[in-house]
């Protein structure tokens, strides 16, 4: 009985031995075969979208590079403030640095345009012994660089200026006078006279300046020229400050385009012919006027080679009616119109307005190669 029950025990603990035994894992016998590769799961990215065209990495932004005139502000500007004491000819260069700088913030080139700031350097520039600085102190004087304009303030400057550049001083004289003077209230005669013309002491300071060689007074007289109707006289004025001034070489160009400034071609006997021809039906001498005819045969006269006829035909022409077509009443005005002679003329007032003066009367003194 007891050899009964202790097999029953071996049994039992035998029983548990083995089920304890079947929850861990038995590595599988090796039998020299490669391993399988894991299975590809959803979320794993297939080999077609391991792209070899990935964006490459962004360029490093390369700062610009400085242009030439960007960088000759720079060292004018290191050199106009340099605080070691300076000898002889680099402290004139000292001082020739900060007046150049005034001038390019005068004119807004290589740096934003800033009048004050332009009047600061112009203040260095003379402290530091530069002549010409009286000239732009006396511009901002005038023009108000940083605070009202006060013209009489320039004088002083003036005074200084004409021991070193007497033409722009008596320029700049005239400027002072010209913005001191009291409002002119008289106005052009009715049969349309010219203006009258500045005192003879101003006057005398534009001429005086503008022999001198400033090209500002001379274009100041081409303005008064073209005023009085003195076209030609006015594109010998620009035409002289062109080599120098970008406002005066456009004035000339636009005023030979106006004049035509061409050789007067000359006119046949049978041009004059058939302009007196087209003046008869014009006025209607010793028949019927007939407008049209009288255009035809200007038109005709003018491929002759007739002037009159040309200029006869601006002028019918610039005064069209409501229709857009030839006005009769100006057309009966012109039929007495002498045409035969006479310098030629322009219309004033619409020609001032396409003229132009330079931004300052200082401009002229950049060097070149800063100018824009």
């Amino acid at each position: 009985m007891l050899r009964f029950i202790s097999r029953v025990i071996c049994c039992c603990l035998w029983l548990g031995s083995v089920q304890a035994a079947g929850s861990v894992q038995t590595e599988p016998a090796f039998d020299g075969s490669p391993t399988p590769p894991a299975p590809l799961r959803a979320a794993d990215p297939t080999p077609e979208t391991l792209s070899a065209t990935q964006l490459p990495p962004a360029p490093l932004q390369a700062r610009e590079q400085p242009s030439a005139l960007e960088a000759e502000v720079s060292r004018l500007r290191s050199q106009a403030l340099s605080v070691d004491p300076q000898p002889g000819r680099v402290a004139r260069e000292q001082a020739r640095a900060a007046w150049l700088l005034g001038l390019l913030y005068l004119h807004g080139i290589g740096v934003p345009a800033s009048p004050s700031e332009a009047a600061v350097w112009f203040e260095r520039a003379r402290a530091l012994g530069e002549p010409l600085a009286a000239a732009g102190l006396a511009w901002c004087e005038i023009d108000g660089c940083r605070t009202a304009p006060n013209p009489a303030a320039a004088r002083r400057w003036i005074t200084q200026l004409r021991r070193v550049d007497l033409p722009r001083a008596q320029y700049l004289q005239w400027l002072v006078d010209e913005r001191l003077s009291p409002l002119q209230l008289a106005t052009p005669g009715l049969r349309g006279e010219p203006a009258p013309t500045p005192p003879a002491s101003d006057r005398q300071l534009l001429l005086s300046a503008a022999r001198g060689g400033n090209v500002h007074a001379r274009i100041e007289l081409g303005f008064e020229s073209v005023g009085a109707n003195r076209p030609t006289e006015a594109l010998e004025h620009f035409r002289a400050a062109a080599p120098r001034s970008e406002a005066a070489s456009a004035n000339a160009a636009l005023l030979s385009e106006r004049l035509r400034v061409t050789p007067p071609a000359r006119s046949s006997a049978l041009a004059a012919d058939t302009f007196a021809r087209a003046q008869r039906n014009h006025r209607g001498e010793g028949q019927p006027a007939n407008f049209v005819e009288a255009i035809r045969l200007y038109r005709l006269a003018q491929s002759q080679g007739s002037e009159p006829a040309r200029r006869m035909l601006e002028l019918i022409f610039s005064r069209p009616g409501p229709d857009g077509q030839v006005d009769i009443a100006w057309m009966q005005q012109l039929a007495y119109l002498n045409l035969s002679g006479g310098a030629p003329a322009l219309d004033s007032t619409t020609v001032r307005r396409a003229l132009r003066r330079e931004p300052t009367p200082l401009s002229d003194m950049l060097p070149a190669y800063l100018r824009k």
